[in-house]
């Protein structure tokens, strides 16, 4: 328990020291160059690519419920009822 004390208080003043050497990048100063463009472009293509695997998650789950509610070929039922009557 005293260890994690101790390495949760050594991170702690790591982090402060270090936090004062450090530095954001140009998008996040507010540099609007092509980097920034890029950025944007690129958090919409993941937001993009992230719609459409939710999409077809939503669309696979409709299929299965869909097909569930189907009544049963009557191949299906003839069995059932067959596997049905020996159990009685």
């Amino acid at each position: 328990m005293k260890i994690s004390i101790k390495l949760s208080f050594l991170i702690t003043v790591l982090f402060v020291v270090f936090v004062s050497t450090s530095q954001a990048c140009t998008v996040c100063m507010g540099g609007n160059g092509t980097l920034g463009e890029a950025a944007n472009g690129a958090i919409f293509v993941m937001l993009g690519v992230l719609a459409s695997v939710l999409g077809l998650i939503v669309l696979a789950g409709y299929s299965v419920v869909k097909r569930g509610r189907l009544p049963l070929p009557p191949h299906a039922e003839l069995a059932r009822a067959m596997s049905n009557s020996n159990l009685k």
